[in-house]
C-alpha cells in the first residue's frame, strides 16, 4: 500500500485554483474552531461531568436570581431551541432548573436554577476554573484577550450572514 510524504511543497489538493490564501487562512481558522470546540466538548464531559452547553447554561441561569426568559436563554447561549430544551429537561430531571410562568405574561416561560442548581453550578465553577487553567497552560494573558476579541468579532460576522 502507498504511503504519501509530506516534501514541504503545495500541491494542488492544498490551494484549490481560484481561492486565495486568504481562502485556506479561513478555512484553516474555521477548522481548528470546529476541532477545539470538539475536544472541548469531550474533555468537559468527562472531565466535569456536564456537557459545555449544560455548564453554559447553569452559568448564564446563575447571572439572575430572576431567571431568564427561554427565548433569551436560547439566544444568549446561541444555541436552537431544541437543544435548549432538550438540555433543560436534562436539568429538570436532576432538579437543577425549573420552568415558571413569568409574572407579567403567563404565555411566556422563565427559566430558573433550584437551590440545587446553585449548589451545582457553584462546584462546576471551581472545578471548570482549574479545567480552563489546565486547558490555557502556555497562553498568555494577552494571547487570550486577543483570542476573546478574535472570536466575538468572527461571531458578530457569522450573525450578520444572511439573506440581503
Amino acid at each position: 500500500m502507498p504511503t504519501a510524504v509530506k516534501t514541504g511543497t503545495r500541491t494542488s489538493r492544498d490551494l484549490p485554483a481560484g481561492h486565495s490564501s486568504r481562502d485556506h487562512l479561513n478555512n484553516r481558522l474555521f477548522f481548528r474552531l470546529f476541532q477545539a470546540a470538539n475536544i472541548y466538548e469531550t474533555q468537559a464531559v468527562r472531565e466535569l461531568g456536564f456537557s459545555a452547553v449544560t455548564g453554559a447554561t447553569l452559568g448564564a441561569l446563575y447571572r439572575d436570581p430572576k431567571g431568564m426568559l427561554f427565548s433569551d436563554l436560547y439566544a444568549y447561549l446561541g444555541v436552537s431551541r431544541q437543544n435548549l430544551d432538550a438540555v433543560l429537561k436534562g436539568l429538570e430531571k436532576k432538579g437543577l432548573v425549573e420552568r415558571v410562568e413569568a409574572e407579567d405574561d403567563r404565555r411566556k416561560r422563565m427559566v430558573c436554577l433550584t437551590s440545587a442548581g446553585i449548589g451545582a453550578w457553584k462546584d462546576l465553577h471551581t472545578r471548570s476554573l482549574e479545567f480552563f487553567r489546565q486547558g490555557t497552560r502556555g497562553v498568555s494573558a494577552t494571547e487570550i484577550t486577543d483570542c476573546i476579541e478574535t472570536l466575538s468579532r468572527i461571531a458578530r460576522g457569522l450573525r450578520a450572514i444572511g439573506p440581503d
